[in-house]
């Protein structure tokens, strides 16, 4: 079954994997399609008004673009490949290990950095030979007006426009790999986290994003006169480059704030995850500047806060559990009963599909159910005799007892309803306070059944226990919460009980239940009758 379990998580942490992969995928081909595309026409707005292009030309010039940008899109996209291969591999489930978990991290984080290297790179030479080549092929034998030696004039420029791409691309990239950085973090813990060393200050970032984009066209341009200062379009390239600038300046500073409110909302979202008691809060939002820093800081204060709040959830524990054994510890017989009791009741609710959170907090419910013996007199919890309408009445307080001595601390508020109503019955003949039905909280509902069920599979000085296949019937036909009652039956029957049960013979110093349960030999006890104080 565990393994089954696993295999069952495993799948579905690839088919998340898969999915996040394939958006992230998705969206960077898109924006690498609309940055070549701007680019694209970009070149052409250029070398048209610098070489003065017929109306035909121009034409006749997009047509040989759109020719060379399928090769060289193939190109860039094998090559992005390559620099993708190491989260490929984790994404898509041909790898699960811490190690290549976090190769797969530093890929993403140098990511919108790996972009412009490629874009700078292979992307610049292979475009600027494809169109060269093609141009050359066209000027000898298809009439096109410009040859590859005029556009060797143009040069310096073709640097300037693929920085313009590169620039795009990284805005891009940064946007896009924060989702899959969160889900390596998510599927493998801090250990897999790798900051980059890399540091480039605010400012700089912003003014180097800005005059870049603004700036870029009119150094075009400007280096466009410089070397055809005899061009009759000058204006024209004036007009373009302040046109294309402030077109380029107000995307940039779109894309640039996005990057700059990207990780402070994903700061502010984990402070109010925190607030709200969320553990394991993480930013993963990708930065190089002071943001960087502001991101670090924050984990790094989350995970303190994550130890502390784990140390006095420990020690909360220890200390409940502490005092049920010392509950417990009255009576030899009933050793060890209220652990088991919140275990039986911490299984049920999960069972039942409570979340994690709130069956853990049934479970303390149960260490305390029983705390209100204290005020019960010990010869009473240990007689074996028949008890007296005073002593029962006794006994009967018990959970009011309780209920007055937690109600003190505002800290354990939560298990007040389960330890004053764990001895309610559906039909309304329990005790302490007569509740029916739905009145009766759930948390009550399912302790009555833990409750029962530890009392009569373990020994008693009155009777030995009885087994479970014994007890379950019974349980049926009580006032008890039927969904309840089943969910036990379900644990009982997948083998999940069965070291609870084996602790309850062993605390009472008998052959444990899975031992007895081979034997044939019927139990030599009367059957008794279900006692609501047992």
């Amino acid at each position: 079954r565990l393994f089954m379990l696993d295999y069952i998580v495993w799948e579905s942490f690839k088919t998340v994997s898969k999915r996040l992969f394939s958006q992230f995928l998705r969206r960077s081909v898109w924006a690498y399609f609309f940055g070549s595309l701007a680019v694209l026409l970009n070149a052409l707005m250029v070398h048209g008004l610098y070489f003065g292009w017929a109306p035909w030309a121009w034409g006749y010039a997009l047509a040989i673009g759109l020719l060379v940008a399928p090769a060289v899109a193939l190109l860039d996209l094998w090559w992005a490949r390559r620099q993708l291969s190491k989260a490929q591999k984790v994404f898509l489930g041909q790898a699960k290990d811490l190690q290549e978990a976090r190769q797969a991290y530093r890929n993403l984080v140098h990511w919108p950095l790996l972009s412009v290297a490629r874009v700078m790179g292979p992307h610049l030479l292979s475009t600027m030979g494809g169109f060269l080549l093609a141009i050359d092929v066209a000027h000898r034998f298809g009439g096109f007006p410009t040859g590859p030696l005029d556009m060797l004039y143009l040069l310096p420029w073709y640097p300037i426009n693929a920085a313009l791409h590169a620039i795009i691309e990284y805005l891009v990239g940064a946007s896009q790999s924060p989702r899959l950085l969160a889900y390596l973090r998510e599927r493998f813990g801090d250990e897999v986290v790798v900051y980059p060393r890399l540091r480039i200050p605010f400012v700089l970032k912003v003014l180097g994003v800005l005059l870049a984009l603004g700036l870029l066209p009119l150094l075009q341009v400007g280096s466009l006169v410089y070397f055809r200062l005899e061009s009759t379009n000058l204006p024209g390239l004036v007009a373009w480059g302040l046109f294309s600038g402030l077109l380029l300046m107000v995307a940039g500073g779109i894309l640039l704030s996005r990057e700059v409110a990207r990780p402070l909302q994903a700061v502010l979202e984990g402070m109010q995850a925190i607030q709200h008691g969320k553990g394991s809060v993480r930013v993963s939002a990708v930065a190089w500047d002071e943001l960087a820093d502001l991101a670090l800081g924050f984990n790094n204060l989350a995970q303190a806060l994550e130890a502390e709040r784990q140390r006095n959830l420990e020690l909360y524990r220890d200390t409940v559990q502490t005092l049920a054994a010392a509950i417990d510890a009255r009576d030899p017989y009933t050793r060890g009963h209220s652990q088991r009791v919140g275990a039986y009741a911490q299984r049920i609710a999960l069972k039942l599909g409570w979340d994690a959170q709130r069956a853990y907090q049934l479970y303390i419910t149960g260490l305390l159910h029983d705390i209100g013996k204290i005020g019960v007199p010990e010869a009473i919890l240990k007689k074996t005799d028949r008890l007296s309408a005073q002593e029962r009445q006794m006994i009967e307080s018990h959970p009011l007892i309780g209920y007055e001595i937690v109600r003190q601390s505002r800290a354990l508020k939560a298990h007040l309803a389960g330890i004053r109503h764990h001895h309610e019955r559906l039909d309304g003949c329990g005790y302490p306070d007569g509740l029916r039905g739905e009145a009766i909280p759930p948390e009550a509902r399912i302790l009555a059944v833990a409750d029962i069920w530890d009392a009569l599979t373990s020994h008693r000085p009155y009777r030995p226990a009885l087994k479970p296949s014994e007890v379950y019937p019974r349980l049926l036909h009580e006032a008890l919460d039927p969904e309840a009652v089943q969910a036990l039956g379900a644990l009982w029957r997948e083998g999940a009980l069965d070291a609870l049960l084996e602790e309850a013979q062993q605390q009472g110093g008998v052959q444990s239940y899975l031992a007895e349960q081979k034997g044939d030999k019927e139990p030599s006890h009367p059957s008794f009758s279900m006692s609501k104080t047992e």
